[in-house]
């Protein structure tokens, strides 16, 4: 199942304001929120919808993660991105909910999609420097 054009507009146009937006509020609160959802799902089951993207959901926590502690430093741009993201990803209702079986994540899908696409560089650079082991701040 695929999101129709007008859901695709609007989550790109919630995507794009909401990662302008993202304040010091939003970025603790992803980080504590996410990080209970990915353990509830790892626990009671991935969605369908969620797999292909599974390690990049976790990455993208790890990452910020590492920002709030100041082991890593993550350009503006992308922690908006990666905060909206992680929020949108919590939602359970979002523009299709997430209860509803088989299609609920199809939208989170999406988002994540339209993350990773705008963060790509320095989600690698990140990946890197993470499989480097290294643990404080960036070159």
């Amino acid at each position: 199942m695929h999101l129709m054009n007008r859901d695709r507009r609007r989550l790109e146009q919630m995507f794009d304001s909401g990662r302008k937006s993202a304040g010091e509020k939003e970025t603790m609160e992803a980080a504590g929120r996410a990080e209970e959802k990915i353990n509830h799902l790892e626990a009671h089951g991935i969605p369908a919808a969620l797999e292909k993207f599974w390690e990049d959901i976790k990455i993208l926590y790890a990452m910020l993660s590492d920002s709030v502690k100041g082991r890593y430093k993550v350009p503006l741009r992308t922690l908006g991105a990666v905060v909206f993201t992680l929020l949108y990803f919590v939602n359970p209702f979002d523009v299709i909910p997430d209860l509803i079986p088989f299609i609920g994540y199809i939208d989170d899908a999406f988002v994540l999609s339209l993350c990773i696409k705008f963060i790509g560089t320095d989600l690698e650079e990140y990946r890197i420097w993470k499989e480097c082991g290294l643990d404080s701040g960036r070159s």
